[in-house]
């Protein structure tokens, strides 16, 4: 036995008023269609589910059965409807979101702060990570879209990934208190040659960044330390045994015996950029993350890509 909804939505009207004209109305048709509806009910359920009288019509104790369950029934369509509204128009669902920890540590809280006064029904799920997982995390669909970053020379280059540039990260230069540049504004690279460098270990991006400096400026740069993370570097700047360049996020907190220095405009910037699987669309969700994104990046007044 199967159901058409329309013919539920048919009588449940005809039981409201009472007759088959105040529903033909109600449901603007004419009422010799609401009469066939009826007929075709009656013939799938082999129940009678009216009663017609010289007032109009009444519910059989079959019409009772099948009215109660369609208002149920209808109540959970315009549920649904409404579901759906609240997910066309960011209001309601649940959103996945991939981070890195420096952007995690710096900008994510204005972000959730901003994103959640405005879309309060959006469930909220974060997940903190290095890159490369976010990547992997992404390709199996465990998370909706993803912070990326990369420099000129390495960009993501993914055709599996739809990539939108959010922010530029500018470089800085780190400093033990007590250094002899610590009381310029702004250092050029030349002035550093005969430094020892505090670096990451492991291949890290960054230390790219100061082996392509140094050798643009005629040096070739001295490491003495290489570190795990930035908490770590610092301490070892702290303590005298280098210093560094690394991106502006990645300072936070920043130590009280460290400087931070702006260096010469030819030091390159990371870029950090939105990516969510290609051809896939943007959930309006997704959508409302990137525009709470870009709006906390003008608020703060970060760089963003020209």
């Amino acid at each position: 036995m199967t159901f058409d909804l329309n013919q539920l939505q048919v009588l449940a009207a005809v039981a409201r008023h009472g007759t088959m004209t105040g529903a033909a109305e109600e449901l603007l048709y004419t009422p010799s269609a609401i009469s066939q509806q009826i007929k075709r009910l009656e013939s799938e359920v082999r129940a009678q589910v009216l009663e017609r009288h010289a007032r109009g019509v009444s519910l059989t104790e079959a019409g009772k059965l099948i009215v109660a369950r369609a208002e149920v029934i209808q109540a959970q369509m315009r549920g649904l409807k409404n579901d759906l509204e609240d997910l066309a128009g960011a209001r309601a669902g649940t959103l996945r979101l991939g981070v890195f920890p420096t952007f995690a540590a710096s900008i994510l809280p204005a972000v959730m702060i901003r994103f959640r006064t405005m879309y309060p029904n959006i469930n909220l799920e974060i997940q903190s990570s290095r890159e490369a997982p976010l990547r992997e995390l992404l390709e199996s669909r465990e998370i909706d879209m993803t912070l990326v970053w990369d420099y000129p020379w390495n960009r993501v280059n993914d055709p599996g990934l739809a990539i939108q540039p959010l922010m530029l990260d500018r470089t800085v230069l780190l400093l033990p208190q007590s250094h002899r540049l610590a009381a310029r504004s702004i250092v050029a690279v030349e002035d550093l040659a005969d430094e020892p460098w505090v670096v990451r270990a492991q291949g890290h991006p960054t230390r790219d960044v100061i082996q392509r400096c140094g050798e643009a400026h005629g040096f070739k740069p001295r490491i003495a330390v290489e570190t795990n993370d930035y908490p770590e570097l610092q301490a070892m700047i702290a303590a005298g045994l280098g210093i560094s360049l690394c991106p502006a996020l990645a300072i936070q907190p920043l130590r009280t015996d460290v400087v931070v220095r702006q260096v010469e405009s030819s030091v390159p910037s990371r870029q950090i950029s939105t990516a969510h699987p290609a051809g896939r669309q943007p959930s309006p969700a997704q959508q409302a993350m990137t525009t709470t994104m870009e709006d906390v990046v003008t608020m703060l007044d970060l760089d963003t890509v020209k």
